[in-house]
């Protein structure tokens, strides 16, 4: 038997294994090297030669259908949600030593594991209902505007020479337009740019906590800015957590901002920037169809739909990619929300096996070469511009 990922969902399968004397022979992970408590850890390219005859492999992943393709592709058919484990497991006596497997810098609390966890068992059950109409994570992107201008941004910030907010009024349409023709969105991102830029931030929070089909919200900041005192109370909902990324001197407001998180009583994680790697550039790589779905099938952020401008995207680096003109107008790559039906959005969501976008991406596959984090730049980063209806 074999756990398939090492990070903090992964540990606790292991600990709720041998709560009831199940033997793990290891664990699979292609972002984790070495071992996780006295456990080793292979890769998933290792798996045939090394246990041909695996009986069961449990799924740990949020994105579950990430781990059961390649296990179908190498011939396992015996594979089981880590939900069969953890749902009545007591995790709160327990010392998590993996720290989510990308990212050791990170202090998660019982709470926010508890809340991981159920994060991947929710989308679990939700994959074992296909018929329903659900996203488990949607980039809202408010604002083009940072308080940083890191040379590397995977979101292309580096880029804008004039950015701008997101009109309120026009996300609010474009928000409940999707969330019309969705049985569930799991998690609204607020995003930017730093989202704490735009003034409005208060109401877009209040707006989207206020859809009985959004289940959770989260705001992803530099910690550069303290919100004001009259948008605190949007952030209090029970739907909404933050994510800090701490650059150390660049996250000039780090400590104000977590002291009234804590005041508060907003759940929040910081974890320090680590993990960033080499796929912010833009320019067109002459893949073959092959190659760019090979891109696309290692790709971290294949699942991290965007909306942006009234469009649905699959990935943020698509939607700033189109917005910035880098891109030719590649029309199967976005879907207007509006104009789209339930069965488009459906099939925009889950039959994708690449997009064109790809083929100017350098991919953002684990396991990828790390490089120093928010290197800044002075003035915004070149790149050639296509004029619209280009190919």
């Amino acid at each position: 038997m074999i756990i398939f990922g090492a990070g903090v969902i992964g540990e606790a399968t292991l600990h709720a294994c041998r709560k009831q004397d199940i033997p793990i022979e290891c664990f699979v992970d292609d972002r984790i090297e070495g071992s996780l408590l006295g456990v080793p850890i292979i890769r998933t390219t290792e798996i045939k030669s090394r246990y041909p005859d695996a009986r069961f492999f449990y799924l740990t992943s949020p994105n579950i259908h990430d781990m059961i393709l390649p296990l179908r592709n190498l011939g396992y058919t015996g594979w089981k949600s880590c939900g069969d484990l953890l749902k009545d497991f007591d995790i709160s006596s327990i010392e998590f030593k993996s720290i989510n497997g990308s990212n050791q810098s990170a202090k998660y609390s019982t709470e926010h594991v508890k809340y991981l966890i159920r994060t991947a068992l929710h989308h679990h059950e939700n994959y074992f209902h296909p018929e329903r109409l659900t996203v488990q994570s949607v980039d809202l992107m408010i604002t083009e505007k940072c308080t940083m201008k890191c040379m590397d941004c995977s979101n292309l910030m580096q880029y804008y020479e004039h950015p701008e907010n997101a009109d309120t009024q026009d996300m609010f349409e474009w928000i409940n337009a999707l969330c019309m023709k969705m049985d569930e969105i799991y998690e609204f991102r607020v995003i930017g740019g730093e989202p704490f830029v735009h003034k409005d931030i208060h109401s877009v929070v209040a707006h989207v906590c206020s859809i009985p089909n959004v289940r959770k919200v989260s705001i992803f900041t530099n910690a550069t800015i303290v919100p004001r005192e009259h948008q605190w109370e949007s952030m209090t909902h029970e739907k909404v957590r933050l994510f800090i990324t701490d650059y150390d001197a660049l996250s000039r407001n780090i400590r104000p901002l977590v002291a009234e998180l804590d005041k508060r009583g907003i759940p929040y994680v910081s974890e320090t920037a680590n993990g960033w790697t080499d796929c912010a550039s833009l320019e067109k790589h002459n893949r073959t169809v092959k190659e760019n779905e090979e891109i696309w099938n290692n790709c971290c952020a294949k699942n991290l739909a965007t909306l942006a401008d009234g469009r649905l995207y699959r990935c943020p680096f698509a939607a700033n990619a189109f917005k910035l003109g880098a891109v030719p107008d590649y029309k199967d790559d976005y879907i207007v929300v509006e104009e789209s039906s339930r069965e488009k959005i459906r099939s925009f969501l889950r039959d994708k096996t690449r997009i064109e976008t790809c083929n100017h991406c350098n991919g953002r596959s684990y396991g990828d070469k790390v490089i120093t984090p928010a290197l800044q730049t002075k003035i915004p980063m070149k790149y050639v511009k296509y004029s619209r209806g280009a190919a």
